[in-house]
């Protein structure tokens, strides 16, 4: 049987929601839609809470496990590279498999291992459970971004930029959540074990909501992978991904390092050092919440460059002045004009290649992982030999090379 997704692609499937064979309108199949788009946002933000608090944390897990200021990246390298391998084992289940079940999979997932981070009882046991939440991590991402886009190929744009505004909210609570409980007496291991509960309730309560709902995979290749196929090697991709690179390790830059540089090189204290992350994500939900209204009226590809130009002005002033007032302003306004940089070229790249989500989806989120790989380690070399200042410069030409990037190659792209 040849069925549509809900305001998605064609393929053989078992059957989009309940009812819908049996003569289903389509209010009630939008409704279904929204449904489950509202709660993959819930796990999106609950997910993202988890980025931001490794980096909150710094510091004291330097001191925990003894480690010299300058192998502090060694988290956000070990998180990252198990993201890797969530990335390549994603390509090969997002175009076959329902993706109702990758999402419930990797987020049970996500937070067991949060859980078991409360037992872990060595420096060396505490890194293995990271890696294992990289890999549960970019999996889930991988599969809620498929997911929005398979729903809502109508203004994808627009809820792209919405489930990212979701991560964003998420990200900025990471570091309240931390400094909240930590202050009040709560140990560092017990703040992931608090989270992971949360990841298991709202997973069951996910599982409710799109019970019967959840669209099916592509299941008929006939020999040839019909939802996979088309080829995405070319310029334009090249371009996003370049993109992705140098954005991702500013990004994570920004989570990695930000606290320690606000504490060890502005003298401020541990909580305002901690809510200067969340005013970058601040900033970053702003700017993704303007962009969803943006995509409207232009392109993403505009939206893009200017946002990333902008954004590298306001980093390369805050960060060069050293006061801790215009320090704040600048990454504020990094997150406020680039932090839309994630949704819109996801948007590009699915727009472009509506076929072979499982493809495109491997190449952008590879870099994704790959910047926040390679860039927090490079700060952390930096720092050691030019102190925590240089390794905020670093952060910043990343951010300018994301900006060059999009204003030489896409320039080069048609724009629609």
């Amino acid at each position: 049987m040849k069925l549509q997704y809900p305001g998605g692609p064609t393929g053989t499937i078992k059957g989009a929601y309940p009812g819908f064979e049996r003569g289903m309108d389509m209010k009630d199949t939008k409704k279904n839609t929204l449904k489950i788009t509202a709660a993959l946002y819930v796990l999106m933000f609950v997910y993202a809470v988890f980025t931001t608090m490794t980096g909150t944390q710094l510091l004291i897990l330097v001191r925990e496990f003894g480690l010299d200021l300058a192998e502090g990246g060694i988290f956000a390298v070990i998180i990252n590279t198990g993201c890797i391998g969530g990335i390549v084992l994603s390509a090969f289940f997002i175009d076959r498999f329902d993706s109702r079940r990758l999402v419930l999979l990797s987020y049970f997932l996500l937070g067991l291992l949060l859980i078991a981070i409360k037992f872990s009882g060595s420096y060396y046991s505490f890194l293995i459970l990271l890696l294992w939440i990289g890999v549960s991590m970019k999996f889930l991402d991988a599969s809620l971004n498929a997911s929005i886009s398979r729903l809502n190929t109508a203004n994808s744009g627009f809820y792209m930029n919405l489930l990212h505004c979701s991560f964003g909210i998420g990200a900025f609570a990471g570091p309240l959540f931390t400094t909240v409980l930590m202050e009040n007496g709560t140990a560092w291991r017990d703040t992931y074990f608090y989270l992971g509960i949360v990841c298991i309730v709202t997973g069951l309560v996910y599982y409710a909501v799109q019970k019967g709902y959840a669209t099916e995979p592509v299941t008929d290749c006939g020999g040839k992978e019909k939802s996979g196929g088309g080829h995405v090697i070319c310029l334009r991709v090249f371009c996003l991904m370049g993109i992705l690179l140098f954005y991702c390790g500013h990004q994570m830059g920004i989570n990695s390092w930000m606290p320690a540089y606000m504490q060890e090189t502005l003298h401020l204290p541990p909580a305002a050092s901690n809510l200067s992350v969340s005013a970058f994500w601040v900033g970053l939900i702003v700017s993704r919440l303007v962009s969803a209204v943006l995509t409207r009226y232009t392109s993403e590809e505009r939206i893009l460059k200017a946002g990333l130009l902008a954004g590298t002005v306001f980093l390369a002033v805050g960060v060069m002045s050293r006061l801790p007032a215009a320090t704040v302003i600048g990454v504020t306004g990094a997150g406020l004009f680039s932090g839309a940089c994630i949704p819109l070229v996801l948007t590009i790249g699915y727009s472009a290649f509506p076929s072979a989500l499982g493809k495109i989806s491997t190449l952008l989120f590879l870099c994704i992982a790959g910047g926040a790989v390679i860039f927090p380690w490079l700060m952390g070399i930096s720092s050691r030999s030019f102190g925590l200042f240089g390794a905020m410069m670093l952060d910043t030409l990343c951010l300018a090379a994301a900006a060059a990037a999009a204003l030489i190659l896409l320039s080069k792209t048609k724009i629609k």
